[in-house]
């Protein structure tokens, strides 16, 4: 049986590739976007997208896009999803959210938010990111050995760096609080220090996302890298979060760990 599925943040590139890979398990019912979007009032069909009929609906009728849906995915912006989640959340509908950006506040603020509906929350949904996820995750307690640095790329009209998901690896590397200290630019910092770890951000063209992981030892070095083809690789993954949401009854923030099933028992 398939879902209705609400996607907020709909006409960007993101939200589009989300559409595109949409099928007979996963209904486009609701199409958000700010209103001030041109595309307002235009069927998703007219935006050369499938799901003839589905309309176009600014963020003020919230309400009414997510009125028929099973599960709404966010992917805009920081400051709209945490004004336009509230409303979701009083439909007790089910949320993903794969909007990046998110500054500390905000972070707790979403947290907050939705610990009374089942929520799926990813920085990148794309299967091999999160297995990249696992492996730094394993490769993080090496860190006597090696120097540790995360080098991202992505297009050059992305608003946030590092990207969300570059910062889920230093997080995953720091859990046991093994890198106090974050080196973004060498300039002041020239020569490597105890408990440093780079993150590097690279913004060019059309790149789509790569994220590496390197480590540097004294006589070897080791480099795991994700690179994603398209925009379809993320939204594959999002479309698994929805279908996996769906089926989930007890409230609280999962995430793809969870979908994935890599989640320890």
């Amino acid at each position: 049986m398939g879902i209705s599925l609400c996607v907020v943040g709909a006409t960007g590139k993101f939200g589009r590739a989300i559409i595109s890979q949409a099928n007979s398990e996963v209904k486009i019912s609701g199409a958000v976007c700010s209103d001030r979007n041109p595309n307002v009032g235009k069927t998703i069909d007219e935006l050369g997208l499938p799901w003839h009929g589905t309309t176009v609906t600014g963020a003020s009728h919230m309400d009414e896009a997510a009125a028929d849906s099973d599960v709404v995915l966010f992917v805009s912006k920081p400051e709209a999803d945490l004004t336009n989640i509230p409303k979701v959340t009083a439909l007790r509908k089910r949320v993903v959210v794969g909007t990046t950006g998110f500054n500390k506040a905000q972070a707790e603020g979403l947290s907050s938010m939705l610990k009374s509906v089942p929520a799926v929350v990813s920085t990148n949904f794309s299967v091999g990111a999160n297995i990249l996820f696992e492996i730094t995750e394993l490769l993080s307690r090496f860190n006597h050995l090696y120097d540790y640095s995360i080098i991202e790329e992505h297009h050059k009209l992305k608003v946030d760096a590092p990207s969300g998901t570059a910062k889920t690896m230093l997080q995953v590397l720091n859990r046991d609080s093994k890198f106090p200290v974050t080196v973004s630019d060498r300039t002041a910092r020239p020569k490597r220090m105890d408990g440093e770890v780079e993150v590097v951000s690279l913004r060019g063209g059309g790149t789509p996302g790569i994220h590496q992981l390197v480590l540097s030892g004294e006589h070897d070095m080791i480099r795991v890298e994700h690179l994603a083809f398209s925009r379809a690789s993320m939204a594959a993954g999002a479309l698994l979060a929805c279908k996996w949401i769906a089926t989930q009854q007890q409230p609280g923030i999962y995430s793809m760990k969870d979908v994935l099933g890599l989640s320890q028992p």
